[in-house]
């Protein structure tokens, strides 16, 4: 029976009233002063030092307002009177906290593509931005006025900008109300039973544990977890001193030789290599957390593209036009392996993603059945759940209802209205089956997330003339929100509550109580994220940002990524390519679950996306594989949770420490001028 009551593991405690004011007031203050920090942070320092992602590879994103939260905790804790308040309740209440707001308060979201979506009408091209409503996107006086600023926040004309506040606001809460019924339904299936490992909420856990236990003086973790935070600071210092001042000797060739958020190029020109090398150290560490079989497994599909790659360079004269590109073309450009025939990865990937969301439902047929009839039977056996399965049914099916009605409302079409929270629905259910097991997924921007909605919405256009509301907004909706990042709106909320389910288990604190923190705190930190940034527009004006919001609305229309991925080509004519994807993941997941040692073909959806290849993941992916095989084969189990395992959790706590000082440093070198 996969369905029942809660183990007895959890501690029953009394939420407060008084906890939960607590929480909203932390959530706003975050929120702003994580906002205004990512917003003012000098240029310089927006990539390595902005503590909004500590691992800034795409699809990692390791969030760092909760560590730097768990950095103030370890000093606060230290203090007699402070300790009785700091309990492990309330220091996970902090960090869940925390980690919602982190979501929607970091260089992405707000100041990213969906900052410089708010003056689209300004600088975007006419027959695009006449389509979309002034409530999704102010024109006229108003856009002017968060363009140039009014200097005040009282001058600001808030009755006449609060539609686009609770547009937004809508936008990101409703995918929220289904996430939140999405991951309470498969909560004990994902945690209690699977056992998830979830990398960012053990990384997480550890260093909360250490911080605990440093008030004892001595604990037994204490020498690993300390080497740790010293080696995360001292291989910092050489990135933060080449990032900010040029006398510093480059040791890691960042200002030379780079592509991407830390990636060395590497592209020599008589054979198609596309492998970056990354250099940020952090990812090092942070992948010893990943199972062993996964590491595995990425290695040896990324293996299988790789003699594909060079199969058809050799054999048939395929992609003989990389050799005249750089590193960054070799990926990106025509012709790739990922966008051009003969191999087409993306639209591979596409038919993957899908395969795996159709077999990760059939295989927990059983389960889902199993959580209807207690809905909406006569059974009471989830009476111990965070929420009832009768509530988390009611939850996703009127949040997603509701988000057809308001896209359809903003004057979308109805089938486009169904089939854009469908597409997001699906891309972070799939992506979290990653993104829980080895701790970072793709950017489905890329390949699946266009590539299934236009298979359902337009499956024979290709940039085609904006005529309607569907053409002119979707395309920024499916890159930016539905496919983008998690950091980026959607993918963060499902994210959130399910880390805040998984440190329930690891710390046995009720998750009913965690679950009521984080949707206040995701509540709060998604409405005033907004008004940060519109209060921040009106009040500095947004011309005075470069970057990135201006860059955003200038030089993107949003309908280049939407209609040129997964191929630049309409997506009917990869039809098969999707379909060997489909059946790829389909049939290997059934010899997988037949054949345990063999490969796991989900993790050849992040084999075959430049998050290994553009931005040179699959190095720390073999490095950790071989750290981890000789740790386990000396000392077993035991020398890598004794030892491993508090090394990383200190050495991410040092690397926040560094970036944040950094981060602090870069102000008092560059001062942004007010």
């Amino acid at each position: 029976m996969y369905v029942g009551k809660m183990g007895s593991e959890y501690k029953v405690e009394k939420l407060t009233a008084a906890t939960l004011i607590w929480v909203t007031v932390l959530s706003v203050v975050l929120t702003v002063f994580w906002d205004l920090f990512a917003l003012f942070l000098p240029p310089i320092a927006s990539c390595t030092q902005n503590v909004s992602s500590v691992i800034p590879t795409p699809g990692v994103e390791l969030m760092g307002g909760p560590f730097l939260m768990l950095i103030i905790i370890m000093g606060l804790i230290r203090i007699p009177y402070m300790r009785g308040y700091l309990t492990t309740a309330n220091l996970v209440y902090l960090y869940v906290t925390s980690l919602a707001v982190a979501y929607f308060a970091n260089f992405n979201h707000p100041w990213g593509v969906d900052g410089g979506f708010v003056f689209i009408k300004l600088m975007g091209p006419e027959q695009q931005v006449k389509y979309i409503p002034d409530f999704v996107a102010p024109s006229g006086r108003l856009v002017e006025t968060l363009h140039y600023g009014v200097g005040s926040i009282v001058e600001m004309p808030w009755i006449d900008l609060t539609p686009n506040i609770i547009w937004h606001f809508l936008l990101v809460a409703l995918f929220g109300g289904m996430g939140i019924g999405l991951a309470s339904l498969f909560r004990r299936r994902w945690i209690d039973v699977e056992m998830v490992p979830y990398p960012h909420v053990l990384l997480a856990h550890t260093t909360m544990v250490n911080i605990e236990s440093s008030v004892k003086g001595k604990w037994s973790s204490k020498t690993p977890f300390l080497m740790g935070i010293l080696v995360g600071i001292l291989l910092g210092i050489p990135l933060s001193g080449a990032t900010l001042f040029p006398w510093f000797p480059d040791l890691y060739m960042w200002r030379s030789n780079t592509c991407g958020p830390g990636s060395h190029w590497i592209a020599p020109p008589d054979i198609p290599w596309h492998l970056g090398l990354t250099k940020h150290p952090p990812l090092y560490a942070f992948l010893l957390l990943a199972p062993l079989h996964a590491l595995i497994s990425i290695l040896f599909y990324l293996l299988v593209l790789e003699m594909a790659l060079f199969a058809s360079f050799y054999a048939f004269g395929a992609y003989t036009g990389m050799l005249q590109m750089g590193f960054c073309g070799r990926n990106w450009c025509t012709p790739t392996p990922y966008t051009d025939p003969p191999l087409n990865l993306f639209a591979i990937n596409t038919g993957s993603v899908l395969g795996l969301f159709i077999v990760t439902i059939v295989l927990e047929g059983r389960y889902i059945l199993e959580t209807l009839k207690v809905a909406f039977g006569k059974t009471s056996s989830d009476q111990e759940e965070p929420v009832s399965y009768r509530f988390s049914w009611i939850l996703l099916i009127a949040s997603f209802t509701s988000m057809v009605i308001f896209f359809a409302i903003t004057g979308l079409s109805p089938w486009i209205s169904f089939v854009l929270p469908l597409t997001g629905i699906i891309t972070w259910f799939t992506m979290s089956q990653l993104w829980g097991r080895i701790g970072f997924e793709t950017e489905p921007c890329y390949n699946f997330t266009p590539g299934f909605f236009k298979l359902l919405a337009w499956p024979t256009l290709h940039y085609p003339e904006v005529m309607s509301t569907d053409i002119a907004l979707t395309p920024f909706l499916v890159y930016e929100y539905a496919g983008h990042m998690s950091m980026t709106g959607w993918g963060g909320s499902f994210y959130t509550i399910l880390a805040s389910y998984k440190m329930a288990k690891l710390t046995g604190v009720s998750p009913r109580n965690i679950l009521k923190v984080t949707v206040v705190a995701l509540l709060v930190s998604m409405l005033s994220t907004k008004i940060v940034q519109i209060s921040a527009y009106s009040v500095f004006g947004g011309q005075r940002f470069s970057w990135p919001p201006i860059w955003r609305a200038t030089n993107e229309s949003f309908q280049g990524f939407h209609w040129s991925r997964p191929v630049d080509a309409p997506i009917s004519e990869v039809s098969t390519y999707i379909a060997v994807g489909f059946i790829f993941m389909i049939l290997m997941k059934y010899l997988y679950t037949r054949f345990l040692w063999l490969p796991d073909p989900l993790f050849s959806i992040v084999a075959w996306d430049w998050v290994i290849s553009l931005h040179g993941t699959w190095v720390p992916v073999l490095v950790a594989f071989m750290i981890k095989s000789i740790v386990l084969k000396i000392g077993g189990s035991k020398l890598y949770e004794d030892c491993v395992v508090p090394f990383v959790g200190g050495f991410i706590f040092g690397s926040v420490l560094e970036v944040f000082a950094t981060a602090i440093s870069s102000y008092l070198l560059f001062p942004p001028t007010i």
